[in-house]
């Protein structure tokens, strides 16, 4: 704290005093302004009776202390973790109004040359502002000055251990599509996925200061990852459905409106099928009456291969647009 003040009462000619001009004594024995921080979570201002104060001949007093603040500040975490908070510090009497006590800035904006680095904050600047405020109890003003301290945080830790391992395991969950149906295995590799990302979506909440104003974008990436694992199950679980339906019947309208189109359209031959026909010319379920060129197991097989790919490139497709959406809303908006 760099606290400056003119003391009518502290004056004095050097001439008188072999030329001296200034003295420095212990603040006890001298007034000192009632300075408070609004806001505080403490009761005492720590080291303001402690030191000494540097008294020149017109009655200016110089008193540099430090101190540790501790000061109520409302966090805004839509954009964890690269988010910009602003916390403001109020300072003024509590005590004399402002006919009394005046309060000025000394630099504005507030001085950052011998600033720490942080680990976690960077502290780009500190504006300061002046106001004069009646209130209904008095009627002379108080006046007080508000430090309005920017801090930025610093992204990279939570980018490094979070967010790269996060898309990292969602992007594993694109080979389920690519195990075969005989593996076992298409169903286990996405619930393992969910649960990865629940994970981490803790490690996540314990970072976060609880808050019911904003819920921060990287949640809502969580989420958007939770149920789009989810919706992959119940794909993989039709998939391996169909697959295992063996010699079970084919309508005509869906083997030739659902099944021979789809496997077309994601490349999945069918064994003893020719080669598609069926999109060249309008039919009606009524018009096929040969018997079928394939084993409705074959076809079945064909059909689940078919939605297999399918989900491959929805699940692709989906997962760049949200990502994309997110992130472009937590980097752009902050």
């Amino acid at each position: 704290m760099r606290l400056k003040w003119n003391d009518c009462l502290l004056n004095w000619d050097p001439k008188d005093y072999g030329g001296l001009d200034n003295i420095i004594v212990p603040i006890k024995r001298v007034w000192i302004p009632d300075l408070t921080l609004y806001d505080s979570t403490t009761t005492e201002f720590g080291g303001i009776k402690d030191y000494r104060a540097l008294i020149y001949s017109d009655g200016t007093v110089y008193y540099n202390f430090p101190t540790v603040l501790e000061g109520l500040c409302p966090i805004d975490v839509l954009n964890f973790p690269f988010d910009t908070q602003v916390c403001a510090l109020v300072f003024g009497s509590w005590n004399h109004h402002g006919l009394e006590i005046d309060l000025y800035p000394r630099h504005n904006p507030g001085d950052l040359s011998t600033l720490r680095s942080n680990v976690e904050w960077l502290v780009p600047k500190v504006a300061v502002e002046r106001h004069n405020i009646k209130y209904t109890c008095c009627p002379a003003p108080y006046p007080d000055l508000t430090f309005n301290v920017h801090l930025q945080r610093k992204p990279a830790y939570y980018v490094i251990n979070i967010l790269v391992p996060s898309v990292m395991i969602t992007v594993l969950a694109i080979l389920g599509y690519f195990l075969p149906v005989d593996s076992g295995e298409k169903v286990s590799l996405v619930i393992t996925v969910m649960l990865a990302m629940s994970v981490f979506q803790l490690l996540v909440a314990d970072k976060l200061p609880p808050s019911a104003e904003s819920t921060p974008w990287i949640m809502f990436f969580f989420n958007f990852i939770l149920g789009l694992s989810a919706v992959s199950t119940i794909l993989q679980v039709l998939v391996i459905n169909l697959y295992y339906r063996g010699e079970r019947e084919i309508s005509t309208c869906l083997k030739y409106y659902v099944i021979k189109p789809l496997c077309h359209i994601t490349g999945v031959s069918i064994p003893g099928e020719d080669p598609p026909s069926y999109c060249s010319r309008k039919i009606q379920c009524s018009d096929f009456t040969k018997p079928q060129e394939a084993k409705n197991s074959v076809m079945w097989q064909s059909f689940s291969i078919a939605v297999d790919r399918l989900g491959i490139a929805l699940f692709s497709f989906t997962l760049v647009i949200g990502i994309a959406t997110v992130f472009n809303q937590m980097t752009g908006s902050s």
